[in-house]
C-alpha cells in the first residue's frame, strides 16, 4: 500500500468538523488547506536534477576557519 494512501483518523475528524461550519467558512478553509499543501509539495525534478543532488550532498562540506572569513572580510572593510 502505499504510505500516501494511509487513512488519517486525524484528518478525517478534521474534516468532520470542516463540515459542520457555515459554507463560506469551509470555502475559506479548503482554500487555507490547498495552499499548505502546495507548501508541503516537493518541488519536481528529474532523475538527472536528483542524481545530481544526491552526488553533491555526498560530498564532504569545505569549512574555513573564523581567521579565513575575516581575512576576506578586511579586503572590503579595513575596519574590521
Amino acid at each position: 500500500m502505499n504510505k500516501h494512501l494511509r487513512k488519517s483518523t486525524s484528518l478525517d475528524q478534521a474534516v468532520e468538523a470542516a463540515r459542520a461550519l457555515p459554507e463560506a467558512a469551509q470555502d475559506l478553509l479548503a482554500h487555507e488547506i490547498m495552499e499548505s499543501i502546495a507548501d508541503l509539495t516537493p518541488p519536481a525534478r528529474s532523475p538527472e536534477r536528483q542524481a545530481v543532488i544526491k552526488e553533491r550532498l555526498s560530498k564532504p562540506l569545505n569549512t574555513i576557519s573564523r581567521d579565513e572569513v575575516m581575512s576576506v572580510l578586511r579586503r572590503y572593510d579595513r575596519f574590521l
